[in-house]
């Protein structure tokens, strides 16, 4: 409420695990999107044209240049080159949400030993499972993994390690992330429950800075993909989601004007396109992209709430950890198997992957609800 009105951009506490589980939804159908747009280059033998998220240096490159293109027929539609080149999109919505769900569900109080006890428990079990059915599948198919690379992802060393960077189960990076954001979330919180929401700007300067550095030339020959791992980077996203998590916990609602939510928006997309064409300015690359998706998703979730489409992205988003998990292992190999014995033109690409994220997230429903009964083997496999 401000000043006795409704504000569009007023959320309240008991709305909150709506719009979570309904931001999971909308982050992770881009994600898979874009992990099938990829497949479907590479299952036909061509080699990923170049992207615009894959460009982790500030100096040297004209971003408006890259375009996402294939000369391959159906394979150049637009859905799937948006797909391509936006879908990572996904990745800022789970960083902001993880840092709104985090402050909402953690008590002030809590011991730094029994937060980070209590994320680890939830997250590795499920992590190392998926690791180890992955490994099983693809010995199965007779080309296990090796030790080395199985090791690396446990233990997520592969963020160190350029050339295993995106080795068994590629999208698996993101946790060496989200395990960062963990470790600094306590100390992060302190700061914004202290000076507000004006903290978010140092922050997002911090991450320009952090960009900036991990584009030296020492730090690129080392590992080029270090600087969108990096936590630093993600601050002013991750910030953001913990102050709106934490104004709910407090006062039970937040509120924003609808002229200033409207002009951060308009100075995020500003920025992005500046970010997309002057190399300078690609360092707040993320952050922008954070603020502006996050205003969109919240919108989206505003004018669909309590609508069947709702209920179904919110149906998603109740399974977005696992689908993260399993999804581009399986894409993949079933993209392989429908270019090895069907004509890829059968079907168009785009209906192609809605059926196979269908199935996968019918599949996933199920198994989330016929593992009810075993909650402690649900945990382990699917991580809900």
């Amino acid at each position: 409420m401000i000043d006795g009105k409704l504000s569009v951009f007023s959320l309240r506490r008991d709305q909150a695990g709506s719009l979570l589980t309904f931001t999971k939804g909308i982050a992770i159908l881009p994600i898979f999107f874009h992990h099938f747009a990829r497949s479907t280059w590479l299952a036909r033998g061509m080699a990923p044209p170049a992207l615009l998220q894959w460009n982790f240096t500030s100096a040297g490159m004209v971003f408006g240049a890259l375009t996402s293109s294939a000369g391959a027929g159906r394979y150049y539609e637009v859905f799937l080159r948006l797909m391509a080149r936006y879908g990572y999109m996904g990745v800022h919505l789970f960083v902001l949400a993880s840092g709104l769900g985090l402050a909402l569900g953690t008590p002030m109080a809590v011991s730094t030993g029994a937060f980070l006890k209590h994320r680890m428990i939830r997250i590795i079990p499920p992590f190392w499972m998926a690791v180890a059915l992955l490994d099983l599948w693809e010995t199965a198919l007779g080309h296990p993994f090796a030790i080395r690379d199985v090791v690396e992802r446990l233990f997520l060393l592969t963020t160190f390690d350029e050339k295993r960077f995106f080795n068994a189960d590629s999208p698996l990076w993101y946790l060496s992330l989200a395990f960062q954001l963990y470790l600094i979330f306590l100390p992060l919180r302190r700061l914004i429950v202290r000076f507000g929401l004006v903290s978010l700007l140092p922050l997002a300067a911090i991450g320009f800075v952090a960009r900036q550095l991990a584009a030296l030339p020492a730090i690129m020959e080392w590992n080029q993909y270090f600087g969108h791992v990096l936590a630093l980077n993600w601050l002013a996203v991750f910030g953001l989601g913990i102050w709106i998590g934490d104004r709910l916990r407090r006062d039970g609602e937040v509120a924003l004007p609808g002229w200033a939510v409207t002009a951060t928006a308009l100075a995020s997309f500003s920025l992005f396109l500046l970010s997309n064409a002057w190399k300078a300015a690609y360092p707040i690359h993320d952050t922008v992209i954070g603020v502006l998706i996050a205003v969109v998703a919240f919108l989206a979730w505003r004018m669909m709430d309590g609508t069947y489409p709702a209920r179904a992205v919110a149906a998603v988003g109740a399974i977005s950890f696992p689908l993260y998990l399993y999804h581009r292992p399986v894409v993949s190999k079933l993209l392989n198997l429908w270019c090895r014995r069907i004509d890829p033109g059968a079907l168009p690409p785009a209906g192609l992957g809605l059926a196979l994220a269908v199935v996968l997230i019918v599949f996933l429903l199920l198994a989330r609800r016929a593992l009810r009964v075993t909650p402690k083997i649900r945990a382990l496999v699917l991580g809900v």
